[in-house]
């Protein structure tokens, strides 16, 4: 049995600010914070470890 490694390229964040910080969530495994501002097609990846957030709609989500 290994152990399922997470993908972090595949993490994405779901955000409803226009600007986020990253700093890998890893604590001292992770990188230096970094501020990304959410482009105009509502989202951004982080360059460092290529999280992806996104802006979420809080309007009907049913």
């Amino acid at each position: 049995m290994g152990m399922a490694e997470p993908q972090a390229d595949e993490m994405i964040i779901a955000t409803t600010s226009d600007r986020v910080a990253c700093n890998g969530g890893g604590g001292a495994l992770g990188h230096p914070q970094v501020w990304l501002t959410l482009g105009t097609d509502g989202r951004v990846t982080c360059p460092y470890c290529s999280r992806q957030y996104v802006r979420s709609t809080d309007e009907d989500d049913d």
